[in-house]
């Protein structure tokens, strides 16, 4: 009961600092002088936050390294949503092309 307790605490917390931060985000956004270049560092390091959990998650399991086969799949769908393909496309095509790169025998 108190692991549960623990992961519902940890959650609700999450929550509340993410609230926490968009709202503050929201309300100080206008009363803060950024210059353009300040602005877009600040695009820059959000886009390189949001690459390097999904290359992370991409390319490891646990402490391991996730196989080719993943690999293959990620690429794919990387080639696929650089040529602006629908999302539900780049999502099925890498499943395809991971459960084919496995069943052919690839790790």
């Amino acid at each position: 009961m108190t692991h549960t307790l623990s992961i519902v605490t940890g959650i609700a917390l999450l929550a509340a600092g993410t609230f926490a931060m968009r709202f503050a985000g929201y309300r100080l956004g206008t009363r803060l002088p950024l210059s353009t270049r300040t602005q877009l560092l600040l695009t820059d390091a959000a886009t390189l936050l949001l690459f390097s959990v999904a290359a992370t998650a991409a390319l490891f399991e646990n402490q391991h390294f996730a196989g080719f086969a993943r690999l293959g799949g990620v690429l794919f769908a990387a080639l696929l949503a650089w040529r602006k393909a629908p999302l539900i496309l780049v999502i099925l095509s890498a499943c395809a092309v991971t459960a084919l790169l496995r069943a052919a025998g690839v790790q």
